[in-house]
């Protein structure tokens, strides 16, 4: 079988690929969990860069300098094959900021083009097939419910948008497509939605394979020849993650109007002690333990910070945000600069990170306070018949961003933590290591690692079988979408640091928190 180059994609084959048991699913889907860890971590550092050079002038595309890097590194998945069908390691509602992760991930292999296709030179038959589209409805003749999308072609009118100036042809993409339709082959659904939470302006959501009904040719509505599909959701797969997206805004919609739904027993949890509500909700069975068992307490009563030393704060200057720092606080975190980034999420995953405490001579909004603000995203306790009692976000919560943190009763560590009731910070693997590492793409002007301190133990335990906050309901995973890291805020003791949560991707609306509690240790 013929090999030839194509829009930028390597020679590869096309092929089916399968994932039979439970082990390699989880085998996978961390493979693809670490290819994005890295654009992360890239697209980052690229940020930041242009960041601190604001005179140089041109365009920041981090995200296609961080593409171009991955390909140069060989760090992209699947780029020697052309998956037709699912894609190992990406599930059904995943969400993505950017094309170019689209890419990295193998979902699709194009950053502008909307149409994936198979060159004809690696199909049996000898015609090409399209695999992949991304639908932004951009086009005067899409229509879309859902499980039945109306997709207009490519072609016809500017690159940057604006309405059809030219006739459709059945070439490139949208002769693929036909094939797909005549040999019923599955298309992947990608579908792009504005989203004012994404660093792009935009969100990618799989909403899973369709089967490609029908190919015409015909007007449109702008007067110009059209090629028109008709694609139809392939039955048994998870629910149309766009679908969750609308139903989670609606959701909160309601939550916000004071309107309980049937099966919430509560609109918050917290009583009024966090920032934002937290709702329960239980459709499958009787059970109102987080309402009847226990108290919320929004945070752990620490130690008191030590009064003998007193560090040099930013005092709330730029410096608290800026690389050349002179806060004290922000100095303890390796030098590498401010733990944080200008929008609040986390560079990089530490043994300990260090922010500004109560001695401090900064305000709340300094920009090291970031998991003293408390939640900003909207979660919700929820019955699962699966994993009992769990948490989920009802908004988009980007990679690197601050969850929440556990909270209890602090106890010595000598106590026995055999049982459900106690939170062990010492149990948790160091899945920060796995947060902002771009190690895997070597770049002849990276930056240099953080001098990362040796942190202590830590001392205590949190008991939470009288009081806890949410963050105990939040599951176990061997392939989690969060991470607890270590904060010490001020002069606060190392060996009683807080258990804070972080996103370690992106989290989709209505999908469930999980962390690594070294259960499968």
């Amino acid at each position: 079988m013929g090999r030839k180059r194509f829009r930028g994609v390597p020679s590869a084959e096309m092929v089916r690929a399968t994932v039979p048991t439970e082990a390699d699913i989880l085998q996978v889907r961390t493979l693809a969990r670490r290819a994005r860890l890295t654009f992360e971590a890239l697209c980052g550092l690229y940020a930041r860069r242009a960041a601190s050079q604001p005179n140089r002038g041109g365009r920041n595309c981090a995200d296609m300098r961080t593409l171009s890097a991955m390909i140069s590194s060989n760090l992209c998945l699947y780029r020697d094959k052309h998956i037709v069908g699912p894609v190992p390691g990406v599930f059904v509602g995943d969400a993505f900021n950017y094309r170019a992760e689209l890419i990295v991930v193998g979902l699709h292999s194009h950053t502008q083009a909307g149409i994936g296709f198979v060159p004809a030179s690696l199909v049996s038959e000898g015609k090409p097939v399209a695999i992949s589209i991304v639908s932004s409805g951009g086009y005067l003749d899409d229509r879309d419910n859902g499980d039945v999308l109306l997709y207009a072609g490519s072609g016809g009118r500017p690159r940057n948008g604006g309405d059809h100036h030219a006739d459709q042809e059945f070439e490139g993409g949208n002769l693929a497509l036909a094939y797909s339709c005549k040999y019923g082959v599955e298309v992947r659904v990608i579908r792009c939605h504005d989203c004012d939470a994404s660093p792009s302006g935009k969100v990618y959501v799989y909403d899973g394979l369709y089967k490609v009904e029908s190919s015409t040719y015909s007007p449109g509505e702008s007067g110009r020849e059209v090629c028109r599909f008709k694609l139809v959701r392939l039955p048994g797969q998870d629910p149309l993650g766009s679908n969750t997206w609308h139903a989670a805004k609606n959701l909160i919609d309601d939550l916000n109007s004071g309107i309980r739904r049937p099966g919430y027993l509560t609109l918050d949890l917290s009583r009024g002690k966090e920032a934002i509500r937290i709702p329960v909700c239980n459709t499958v069975d009787k059970d109102r333990s987080p309402l009847d068992d226990t108290k919320y307490i929004a945070r752990p009563r620490l130690p008191p910070p030590r009064l003998e030393s007193r560090r040099r704060c930013c005092g709330y200057r730029a410096s608290a945000s800026s690389s050349s720092s002179r806060c004290a606080c922000v100095k303890r975190n390796g030098g590498g600069g401010p733990p944080y980034n200008a929008d609040g999420t986390l560079v990089k995953g530490m043994p300990m990170v260090y922010e500004c405490g109560a001695q401090c001579a900064c305000p709340p909004s300094c920009p090291n306070r970031v998991t003293q603000r408390g939640m900003r995203h909207r979660l919700e306790v929820f019955r699962s018949a699966e994993t009992e009692w769990g948490v989920r976000t009802l908004d988009l919560i980007q990679p690197g961003a601050f969850i929440c943190e556990f909270s209890g009763d602090v106890v010595a560590a000598g106590a026995s933590t055999d049982w459900d009731g106690y939170v062990d910070p010492r149990k948790f693997p160091p899945r920060w290591k796995e947060w902002g590492d771009a190690s895997a793409a070597t770049l002849p002007d990276d930056e240099g690692p953080p001098l990362l301190a040796q942190c202590p133990t830590p001392a205590y335990v949190l008991d939470v079988s009288k009081r806890r906050n949410l963050a105990p309901y939040i599951c176990h995973s061997g392939a989690p979408n969060a991470f607890v890291q270590f904060v010490v805020c001020g002069d606060e003791s190392e060996s009683c640091p807080h258990l804070t949560v972080f996103a370690l991707e992106t989290i989709p609306p209505m999908r469930d928190l999980s962390i690594d509690y070294g259960i499968d240790q």
